[in-house]
């Protein structure tokens, strides 16, 4: 068996993919626990509806990116010491 390549959910600018997703997916996107994720959820339940069958839909999904926003990824240049005299 080969290596199992993992999901690519953001684009080469740190965009994410808009498309529907499965609740893990989304847990994995927002970067939360599942309890959290479902609390953050329960607050919306007219608003996201339910989902078609195992995917939430890209209205939901964009739903979701409006009401919770998404991690920032943020990068941290590594400047070295100059050596102390």
């Amino acid at each position: 068996m080969g290596a199992h390549k993992s999901k690519q959910y953001f684009d080469q600018q740190g965009n994410l993919n808009i498309k529907p997703y499965r609740l893990k997916d989304l847990i994995a996107i927002f970067d939360v626990n599942e309890n959290t994720f479902k609390k953050w959820m329960a607050r919306y339940p007219e608003q996201l509806g339910e989902k078609d069958g195992k995917y939430y839909s890209i209205r939901q999904v964009e739903f979701m990116i409006e009401k919770f926003g998404l991690p920032k990824k943020v990068y941290i240049m590594q400047v070295p010491f100059s050596k102390a005299a």
